[in-house]
Order: structure tokens, then sequence, then C-alpha cells
């Protein structure tokens, strides 16, 4: 079992971890990692319980949840409450499985896994949006024992309660499911077969899920692809209208291309407007952004900002770019394809400017093998992942509709995906195809006591992808989507994707391990 202390500084509440203990590591379970699938369903055994709310459900500590072998009897004077009394001594009681994602295809690498204490299984209630600085989106809470799941997806949980209806939880950032093991048996160890207990939630229903937005773009399909990784239909809304992903129309077509403009919404209402500035577009204003955890922004075909952009119809203001900085700064999360790399290029803050040498204008049209910079450690986790979930052409990715908008990162940006041969239009090698960088950039300085500085803290996470996620839109979202399982490109932008999704931490680290429990 791996913990770590959490440190709470100054009425902001920013989080960080410190690394005080380590034995067990992640652990793995044997045999294939990707074997076993069932397609994601619900197992009729399980139950999920934790609801949007955060709030547990109705499992309970009766039906012998207490065996003979666990609580006081057997271990002595158990000093505390609740589940840990249930764990036996002297033996080892384990349980093994492999973390999925939502759709129950893909394992998914850094989920926290863990037991809660509470018999019932209840949890922290988790807080939609996004106005303070924390590095950790929520606390796990008071635990028994908790892992997070190796590169395969695979972890070994130890010192687990035995008996009947013992909870488990899977959860990464704001994404958090929760199902009962039927049984667990004392002094052994529990394998959880497939992907029904273990994968991360596809709706409300089921668990947790950040409040997300979403732009559309005619150029990129970030829509579709969210439901490729297992997101519900039923959760494509209209702003504020209920679901977990916010549809706002952006901008289609452009110099870059894309058929029949950004995609509206087909199901759930009517989608927000972001295709002029208009104070309902959700980057208008810092308030509008805070009502989200994750905001996702497509391709539109041009950067549609009168900084540069040739079109007319322009929706990208300097007071919105500035909201967007102001937002990420406090702990906002973006994800943005291609050409809005306006917003870093053309922010009016120099910070957002430095992060990289930005190129510009590009047709996004490349197609080439790219390299993983495995320079960092989860670089090599990514690069291992993909290998594992077949996405590698020999020691490389195939990747097409690739853009040219950056060529180096500047420190401490990271780089994690690079073209090795010379871009086409660019013609220098080694250009960048997808960054990411913490924010505040350069962070907020961390001082003891006795004014010595220690380090910096970081509060929000801004990646940009050149990319795209998929060819135009061929309609409105989520009805149009019926692709086929997910390629090469698209499983590296999932894998990068809830990497984004995680708790915020140096990514030239390897993360940290759970907190230590809360009491």
């Amino acid at each position: 079992m791996v913990r770590a202390r959490e440190v709470l500084a100054g009425g902001a509440g920013i989080a960080f971890v410190i690394l005080v203990a380590s034995s067990g590591g992640c652990g793995g379970s044997k045999g294939n990692p990707l074997s076993g699938e069932d397609g994601g369903g619900d197992d009729a055994t399980a139950t999920s319980s934790s609801g949007a709310n955060g709030s547990s459900g109705s499992g309970t500590s009766s039906g012998g949840l207490f065996t003979s072998k666990g609580g006081d009897a057997a271990s002595g004077a158990c000093s505390g409450a609740g589940l840990i009394c249930a764990v036996p001594q002297g033996c080892t009681t384990s349980v093994s499985g492999t973390v999925y994602d939502p759709a129950g295809a893909n394992p998914l690498y850094n989920v926290v896994v863990f037991v809660p204490n509470d018999p019932s299984g209840a949890l922290t209630p988790i807080k939609e949006g996004t106005n303070t600085c924390s590095s950790c989106d929520v606390s796990i809470g008071d635990y028994v024992t908790a892992t997070t799941s190796a590169a395969d997806g695979s972890f070994t949980l130890t010192g687990v309660p035995a008996g009947t209806k013992i909870p488990l939880v899977v959860q990464i950032g704001k994404w958090r499911r929760e199902t009962f093991l039927p049984t667990v048996k004392a002094c052994a160890n529990t394998p959880i077969v497939g992907s029904s207990l273990t994968r991360l939630p596809a709706r409300r229903s089921e668990g947790d899920i950040p409040q997300m937005a979403l732009v559309t773009g005619g150029a990129d399909n970030l829509g579709c692809f969210l439901e490729g990784v297992g997101l519900d239909p039923s959760e494509y809304s209209a702003p504020h209208a209920g679901g977990r992903l916010d549809i706002y129309q952006g901008q289609g077509g452009g110099r870059g291309g894309g058929g029949g403009g950004a995609p509206g919404l087909s199901t759930g209402g009517t989608a927000g407007d972001c295709t002029t500035d208009n104070p309902n577009c959700v980057w208008n204003s810092k308030a509008n952004l805070e009502a989200y955890d994750i905001v996702l922004l497509a391709c539109e075909g041009d950067t549609y900002d009168p900084a540069e952009s040739i079109q007319k119809n322009t929706n990208k203001t300097p007071a919105s770019k500035q909201a967007l900085h102001d937002w990420l700064d406090e702990g906002g999360k973006v994800f943005a394809t291609h050409f809005h790399y306006t917003w870093f290029k053309n922010s009016p803050q120099a910070d957002f400017q430095g992060v990289a040498t930005w190129l510009g204008h590009s047709t996004g049209a490349d197609n080439a093998l790219y390299n993983i910079d495995t320079s960092f450690p989860k670089g090599k986790v990514f690069n291992q992942w993909l290998g594992l979930v077949g996405a590698l052409s020999g020691t490389q990715i195939n990747l097409t509709s690739v853009a040219e908008s950056v060529a180096a990162v500047n420190a401490p940006t990271q780089r994690w995906i690079y073209n090795p041969a010379r871009d086409p239009q660019d013609g220098q090698s080694n250009n960048t195809k997808y960054l990411s960088f913490l924010t505040p950039v350069g962070g907020i300085p961390i001082k003891t006591a006795d004014a010595g500085e220690t380090g910096a803290q970081y509060c929000g996470k801004a990646v940009f992808s050149d990319l795209h996620a998929g060819g135009s839109p061929m309609g409105a979202i989520p009805g149009a989507c019926s692709g086929p399982p997910l390629s090469a490109q698209l499983k590296a932008l999932e894998f990068l994707f809830f990497d984004l999704s995680a708790c915020v931490s140096i990514d030239s680290l390897p993360p940290p391990p759970p907190p230590q429990p809360t009491k």
C-alpha cells in the first residue's frame, strides 16, 4: 500500500502531496491485462452507488460484512472504527484487477483504487466546477487501503477487509465510480475479471463525472471522440441542462478546411452559441468558465481571432483570452486542438505566449510516423501503454491530419509527441505535436515557516494538440457519432485526456501516490 501526506497551505486550500512512505507499489495482476473484457456491462452481483452529487448508495454492513476472521476478535484491539477493523491480521488479504475507461475497452494508468472505511461506502461529495486552486480535485477521504493502477491498468490492493459487500472505488480526478464486491476471502487474493466492476462511470447514474464543456469546430471531432472513450450520449446536453458534457457550437470550415461547419446538438436541448463574441459563450468570462472542470476546444478550421484571422466572423477577443488565462491560473483545465493555439500564441499575457515557440497557421494535413518523448517518467509510461493497446507501428505512432503549430517547447512546458523528421511546411525536424503546461506558469512559490523557498505549487493545466480527434464532423452530436473503435491516434488522445483529468502534478515527475486517509 502506498500513502502520502496531504498538506493544505493558506486560505485558498492549496493541496500538495509529499511522498513519505512506499511499500508494495502499484502491484500487478497476473495474466494478460487486456484480456477478460466484457464490453463494460454491469455485473449482476455488483452495485454502482456513487451518484452525481458524490453521495453513497444503499450498501450496508449487513449480510455478513464482518467475517469471523475480521474485527477485534481476530486482530486484537482494533484502534479504529469501520472496515479497517475487518482486515484480517497475520496474513495478506488482497484484491487485484484492471481499471478500464468508461467504455470498458482500454486499461487506464494512474487511477486511484481504494476501499473506503465506511461500511456503507459513503464517499466525500465532489463539487462541480473550478474556481479555487487545488492540486487535487477532491480528497478520496477516509479509506482502508489504496493504490494506483500501473501502465497496463493493473492494480493489487493489500490489507483489504474480508467479508461480503466490500466497497471498491476507482477514481481519477473527478471521475469516480464505486461498486461492491460480493465476497472478499480472508487471507487470499480475490481477482476481479473483466471491466464491469473496475471501469470508470459512463453516466451520472454510475458515479461522478467532471463537469465538462465542449466547443465544437468544423475541423475536429472531439465530440465523437468522447463517446468513443465511453461517455454515454445521455450526458451530452445544452449548457447547464444537466448533462456532464455541455455543448457549445463554434465555427466551422475556415481556411483549414472542414466540411459542413461546427456540429450542433442532436439531443438534450440546443447547443450554446460560440459562433460570435457573445456573453453566453463559455469562454466569454471567467465566471462562465468556473462552472466547469474541463473545457475542450475542437479545431474550427481557423483561429477566428481578429489578431490574425482572415475570417470576418471572429469569436475571440482579448477579453475572452484573458478570461481563459485567469481561469487556468485558478485551477481550470483546457484541452485545445490545432487553431486554438491562438489562446496561447496571441494571449494578452506573455507567460502563455512563452510556453512554446508558436509557428502559427498550418493546414493540418501531415501524415507520418511520429515519436513519443520518453525522456520523462510519464512519457515512458505513455509509450508503454500505446504498445499494450496496439497503437504503435514499431517504435513510433502513425498519425494523420497533423498540424504544424509549434516548434520547440520552453521549460517547464512538457513535450509528449514530436516529429523526428522535417515537417513539410515548416521544414524543421523535432517539432512538437502535443504539449502540456501547468498554471500559473512558473507556479506559486511555496515557503516554509522560516521563509525558505521549497518549490512551486500549480493549480490548473492546459494541453495543446496538433493531432485532430478524427476528421471533420458529419453532423449534430452525439447522434452522428457511430464510428469504429478508437484508432491509434484516438487511443493516444485517450491516454492524454485522462492524464489531464487527473490531479494536477508536475508532468516531468512520476505521479504522486494517493494522499493519506482523512479522518
